[in-house]
């Protein structure tokens, strides 16, 4: 990803998180869900966090952005194996598929 300068959300976060950590700055994958006004759907996401002096500050590469607002944390981890949405083992021929809503309200 790095060497093509592309890749999806997964790819960038490791190659930013690989750059933190050769510089001393720890970091962590984020996998979750990512809202943008502009789509109608939620979609699942992936960023990284660094630690910062004194505090993990999220930081959404695949968007050039910083995390926060429209960012639904799911789980932690040292890379995507960690933190993946879904992992497992499927067995037999059958067609599958996998559906997930997202609700979110302002509290």
């Amino acid at each position: 990803a790095f060497a093509l300068g592309a890749g999806v959300c997964q790819d960038q976060t490791h190659v930013f998180i690989a750059c933190c950590r050769e510089l001393g700055v720890p970091a962590r994958y984020v996998s979750g869900y990512a809202y943008s006004p502009d789509r109608e759907q939620v979609t699942s996401h992936a960023w990284a966090e660094a630690w910062l002096a004194t505090r993990w500050v999220s930081f959404d590469v695949g968007n050039a952005a910083r995390g926060g607002g429209g960012h639904i944390k799911l789980a932690l981890g040292l890379d995507y194996l960690d933190a993946c949405p879904v992992r497992g083992v499927r067995l037999g021929g059958e067609v599958e598929e996998l559906a997930t809503t997202v609700l979110v309200r302002q509290g």
